[in-house]
């Protein structure tokens, strides 16, 4: 009767133990799938992400050649002497060529009518280019602009620069045009294959096809496109892969699709890229899957060897006490040591527990590392410590040797510094060498230690890699300063000296931005001369009257005199003015802030009495401050100026009004101005961001005042908008506060 119960028993336990398995195979499966699904959407996701960094990349380069091209002042002149044929801006694309990473550059010239009248890579001149959207809303706004857009040539990224001649009429602009194959270059050097596609209905807007190849009726951008990646969707319906809002597999290739539209949204056409299966990296989820694996065998077996021992022992009646204590007793330490060894399995990094002599114990990452042992003993047997496999880093301070170091092992080393961060270098079986960051613990049951070894080589390539994107960094620059070298040989002379002998970039911009605001100050040296030329001349021509008429008397002629010398003084101290404000300086200088901040004023005093501006300038003490004197003084200028700017846009004259005060050796620079945009406050000490015309400036004035101020001489400088009391009436502008303290 007890073995009919049993046999009994025993099937529905292989039938459950069967069922179990089965699960568990299916759960695991399931698992695996899960994982290789969010892999494959984390791939969908960081490929679009990179593509869109290299498109946002390539478009800042493009529209950077757009601006340094635009500014030499030779292309107006051509321009506004129709001279074209002086262009040669094809020698310039091939040193791009040939020093860049830029294969093909094209540039074009537009005049105000919107027809092209130079191309660097064609002859064909004088057609209509008013087709393209981003040309209309160029012409129209007469703005630095940059689009994604389809030509008669090619889908390529532009870039355009408005052109105007000295009296701000508008010419036409240069376009500068890069296209796609440096960006699917780019993709190849990550295993990212790519297909660019132009949609169909722009077939007829592409006259003169770049690369000349075609997928049915659309249009393949990039040159270096492979067949067999063409070949894949080249027999099927391509609008299925065009539009693809997720990711797709197909022949053992993770497919994923990025529009590319301009900016109304328009779709231009797709890319299309490819990244083989065998190029992903799933080696955790392997692991995981071996890992679960494992545990699940293991759970398994001790099930089975339990389910034996209940089974041996539950015919022996006299037993059957000590069958219960056995089971339980088993029972408890398989589990245990099933968990202990499953959670070290289950990490990735290596962990050995020693006892300091020997190592007691190891997680299977040990003996994934040396394929060469394949368990604990043959791992003893052939190396004894891990610590005889350190490799002897010289160069590094932070890398392990197996060393005695002050009477204490490595590892009693690592544990009594572990604010510290150490590195170990070990060869793999393929004799690769692999950096670690090795960290010691010691368990406060047995006092074991516990290594922990986590692999940081790919942390070690990316800075190589970065070291070695630096270098050719620097080589990009080099080559690039010499290309404007010979580009700008009308200015050579005058900046060559500077450029090899200044180790600081931001002051020979700020020497730069300085020599453009020449013209304006020109004007103000005209203005201030105009009165004392015109009291010259009136005295002269009196005094010539009355000596021809034999009228003119000693005191006369003494007092004409005196007036047409105080008239010169004022000519030679507006010169003198002018000298001293543009002098060049060597070398730090004391000067005192009220003096310097005086000066400022003075030199645009006349440009404040033209536009009827009330200048008002208090102060609670003068101090001293180090610094670059002149250069201190523009930039206080330029601060002025901005608000000179501000205020000529106030109808009502009798509100233009600017204070300046110094308090608490702050500087506070307050105006009438009605104040800046709240949006762009963040932004108005940015490189090239201007809300002005660009006859007015490029943005570099307020960036290099805060270049100096802050990196320079260390101080800092803030702008924000205020409401400020003077007379009895209520301002409304902005406010610039420099910090001396």
């Amino acid at each position: 009767m007890i073995y009919k119960k049993n046999n009994k028993f025993i099937f529905l336990f292989i039938l459950s133990f069967l069922v179990i398995i089965f699960m568990t195979i299916l759960y695991i499966k399931k698992e695996k799938d899960d994982l290789l699904a969010s892999t494959y959407q984390n791939s969908h996701k960081s490929t679009k992400k990179f593509i869109s960094s290299l498109i946002e990349d390539k478009q800042n380069a493009t529209i950077t050649i757009a601006v340094a091209l635009a500014k030499d002042d030779r292309l107006y002149n051509y321009m506004k002497n129709k001279d074209y044929d002086h262009f040669e801006y094809n020698k310039i694309s091939n040193q791009m060529r040939k020093y860049t990473r830029f294969e093909n550059v094209w540039i074009q010239i537009v005049n105000n009518k919107g027809q092209s009248i130079y191309r660097s890579w064609d002859t064909l001149k004088h057609d209509d280019l008013h087709f393209r959207k981003d040309v209309k809303q160029t012409l129209k706004s007469k703005d630095i602009t940059r689009s994604i857009s389809v030509g008669k040539y090619d889908l390529s990224i532009k870039a355009r620069c408005p052109i105007f001649d000295l009296d701000n009429s508008f010419l036409g602009f240069i376009e500068v045009i890069t296209h796609f194959n440096s960006i699917a270059q780019k993709l190849k050097e990550h295993k990212i294959h790519s297909i660019i596609i132009v949609d169909k209905k722009f077939n007829k807007r592409i006259k003169y096809p770049f690369s000349k190849r075609f997928i049915n009726d659309y249009y393949l951008v990039n040159k270096n496109a492979q067949n067999k990646y063409i070949n894949i969707i080249k027999n099927k319906n391509i609008e299925e892969f065009l539009h693809l809002k997720k990711y797709k597999i197909i022949d053992n290739k993770l497919l994923i699709s990025y529009k590319l539209k301009d900016r109304d949204n328009e779709y231009l056409g797709s890319i299309l890229t490819f990244i083989e299966l065998k190029d992903i990296d799933t080696k955790k989820i392997n692991l995981y899957h071996k890992q679960t694996i494992i545990l699940a065998t293991v759970i398994l077996l001790i099930i089975l060897i339990l389910f034996i021992l209940y089974v041996y022992y539950l015919n022996s009646s006299h037993s059957k006490r000590l069958n219960r204590k056995l089971k339980n007793h088993i029972k408890q330490l398989r589990i245990q040591e099933g968990k202990k060894q499953s959670i070290l399995d289950s990490q990735s990094n290596i962990i050995v527990i020693t006892n300091g002599e020997e190592i007691i114990n190891a997680n299977i990452q040990l003996f994934e590392f040396y394929k060469n042992v394949r368990n604990l003993k043959e791992f003893k047997e052939k190396y004894y410590c891990i610590c005889n496999t350190f490799l002897d880093i010289d160069t590094d301070n932070s890398y392990i040797k197996n060393i005695d170091y002050d009477g204490k092992n490595w590892a009693e080393y690592i544990l009594f510094n572990s604010h510290k961060h150490f590195k170990v270098a070990i060869k793999n079986h393929k004799n690769v060498i692999r950096h670690f960051s090795i960290n010691v613990s010691k368990r406060k049951v047995d006092n074991y230690l516990i290594v922990t070894l986590t692999d940081i080589t790919h942390i070690m390539e990316q800075k190589e890699e970065l070291k070695y994107l630096n270098n050719n960094l620097e080589k990009i620059i080099e080559n690039k300063t010499k290309e404007l070298k010979e580009l700008n040989e009308s200015l050579e002379d005058k900046i060559k000296d500077e450029i090899y002998k200044s180790k600081e970039k931001d002051r020979l911009i700020f020497q730069q931005s300085k020599i453009t605001a020449i013209a304006d100050t020109l004007k103000n040296i005209a203005h201030q001369w105009r009165q004392p030329l015109s009291s010259i001349s009136t005295a002269t021509s009196g005094m010539q009257l009355q000596k021809e008429m034999n009228v003119l008397d000693d005191e006369e002629f003494e007092r004409t005199c005196n007036t047409i010398i105080q008239n010169t003084r004022k000519l030679s101290k507006t010169i003198d003015n002018f000298t001293n404000y543009f002098i060049e300086e060597k070398c730090h200088t004391n000067f005192s802030i009220l003096e310097a901040t005086n000066n400022s004023i003075k030199f645009l005093e006349s440009i404040f009495h033209e536009n009827e501006i009330e200048v008002v300038f208090n102060y609670d003490q003068d101090f001293i401050i180090n610094g670059f004197k002149v250069e201190f003084q523009q930039c206080i200028t330029n601060l002025l100026d901005n608000s000179i700017f501000a205020l000529s846009k106030i109808k009502d004259k009798n509100k233009r009004v600017i204070l300046l005060n110094i308090k608490n050796k702050k500087l506070h620079i307050k105006d009438s101005g009605n104040g800046i945009e709240e949006k762009n406050l963040s932004k108005i000490f940015e490189p090239y961001f201007t809300t002005k015309h660009q006859s007015y400036g490029i943005g570099l004035g307020l960036y290099m005042v805060h270049e100096l101020l802050t990196k320079h001489m260390h101080y800092k400088i803030d702008i924000k908008n205020c409401e400020f009391s003077y007379k009895n009436d209520t301002y409304k502008g902005a406010e610039i506060i420099i910090d001396f303290n």
